[in-house]
């Protein structure tokens, strides 16, 4: 395997593969886009084979030196690169030539999550008698019900709710379904912005829709969180309520595999990240008022 091998033919026939027989989400298809064309660009600016171990050691060593890109942010390109690397040595008996790639130690950092009153707080800043501030309470009540991804809450369509409004259909990572219930001020919230979503839309099937009409992204959502960020110290995005949901059940001693159930997570140990969190913060209660802490 060499550098005149078409780099851009593999690249759209890897996309295709993770899209079709691998059903991964549009979110983790353009992400593995972005990164198969920033590497190639590099090895091109660089003179590099593309198809090189050392090639890809160095394109990793200037993201994380040089852009100073986070752990996290390293390993999912180490992941990129490698099942790339599996794809296009499938029918052949080379090896993957970046199965030596390593992923530099994750930091454990804790996640952001509110705390009962920073959400009401935070939940404040977007209570409004007009149809887009319905819609934002909406959604925000929604993300903390339900701990829903910002993906999978843009990608609900009104035929997702149950008749009645207790129970949502969400389609998660490889198009998993799950069904999680959805809280009374969830609820109640929803209908005051169906009632007026005909301000919006009429013919969209999505739940949640733009100022005009059209189906609401990801990028836009969070352009919308980031309206109130002056009112916390801390930066918050849809993935933060989720956070703050999951610590919320786990603090008031829901089952851990309900979590995960609830959250969509396909391995325990994810969900347990979350106990790292509520320690944490029985750690710093007790040592903030315990006499010999």
């Amino acid at each position: 395997m060499g550098p005149d091998m078409d780099v851009e033919k593999l690249r759209r026939a890897f996309l295709q593969y993770v899209h079709i027989e691998r059903q991964l989400s549009p979110n983790t298809g353009r992400s593995y886009d972005q990164t198969l064309r920033k590497y190639a660009a590099f090895c091109q600016d660089h003179a590099l084979d593309p198809f090189d171990l050392a090639s890809a050691r160095r394109y990793l060593y200037a993201l994380y030196e040089v852009e100073q890109l986070s752990s996290a942010s390293i390993a999912q390109k180490v992941s990129c690169l490698k099942q790339f690397g599996r794809f296009i040595t499938r029918d052949t008996r080379e090896i993957n030539p970046f199965d030596g790639l390593k992923a530099p130690k994750k930091s454990k950092n804790l996640p952001t999550f509110l705390v009962p009153s920073e959400y009401e707080k935070f939940l404040g800043a977007f209570e409004t008698d007009d149809p887009l501030g319905r819609r934002n309470v909406a959604m925000i009540e929604l993300f903390y019900a339900t701990g829903i991804r910002v993906s999978e809450l843009t990608g609900l369509d009104i035929d997702d709710l149950d008749g009645d409004m207790s129970f949502l259909h969400v389609y998660g990572k490889g198009r998993k379904e799950r069904i999680t219930p959805i809280g009374s001020f969830a609820k109640e919230a929803l209908i005051r912005y169906l009632d007026e979503r005909q301000a919006f839309a009429n013919e969209e099937k999505a739940l949640f829709v733009s100022r005009t009409g059209r189906r609401l992204t990801p990028d836009a959502v969070r352009k919308i969180f980031k309206r109130s960020e002056s009112l916390l110290s801390k930066h918050v995005t849809p993935h933060a309520l989720r956070h703050s949901f999951a610590t919320d059940l786990l603090e008031r001693g829901a089952d851990l595999r309900a979590v995960q159930e609830l959250l969509g997570h396909a391995s325990l140990s994810t969900t347990g990240h979350y106990t790292h969190v509520t320690s944490e913060r029985l750690r710093r209660v007790y040592q903030q008022t315990h006499p010999r802490a």
